[in-house]
């Protein structure tokens, strides 16, 4: 009697019961949706998208900037404004002007920003220029230059929580649009 017993007992300790596998899954499934909804996938990747905005529209800023530093020729900046993304209006720059769509990526003064970098004694530090990572009617890159300043307006429209702040604190003219840029209070 006391075999059958001993054989019961190591019986029962080599696996799971189905009670035991149902509370471990079922703890599982709590743990995962918790964590899901404290990440917010959708916020996390608009989050990347603005990441990917604001280091665009900074790497774009200071190329220009270099640019009028030490272009080997007189400096030359296009007017615009142009818009990587097929918009008219509401923009983000003053006035009552038409927004020129133009998706190109070439540093040659014929892209989106109005600027020959090739012109610049140590070469561009641009290979081409950057899109938007949506380039929608929504989100999308704007520029416009002065011409006789030779200063310009860089803007864009940011989407998530943790960044939308910065559209109204960056010093620019429009509180619905991220603005850098080298004109004084970004009002081009």
């Amino acid at each position: 009697m006391q075999k059958e017993n001993t054989q019961i007992i190591r019986i029962s300790k080599r696996g799971f019961t189905l009670l035991e596998l149902l509370i471990v899954i079922g703890i599982l499934a709590i743990l995962t949706t918790v964590v899901a909804i404290t990440l917010n996938p959708a916020q996390l990747l608009a989050q990347a998208r603005d990441s990917q905005r604001l280091s665009d529209l900074n790497s774009v800023n200071s190329a220009v900037g270099l640019y009028v530093a030490s272009a080997s020729t007189t400096p030359a900046i296009g007017a615009g404004p142009t818009c990587t993304a097929g918009t008219t209006s509401g923009f983000g720059f003053g006035g009552n002007e038409a927004c020129t769509t133009n998706a190109s990526t070439t540093i040659s003064g014929t892209g989106w920003v109005l600027v020959d970098f090739r012109n610049i004694s140590s070469g561009s530090p641009l290979s081409k220029l950057p899109l938007d990572p949506v380039n929608s009617a929504t989100y999308f890159y704007a520029y416009k230059g002065d011409t006789t300043n030779l200063t310009i307006e860089l803007n864009t429209k940011l989407e998530s929580n943790k960044y939308t702040g910065l559209m109204t604190t960056d010093g620019g003219s429009n509180n619905s649009f991220y603005e850098i840029g080298s004109d004084p209070g970004l009002d081009l």
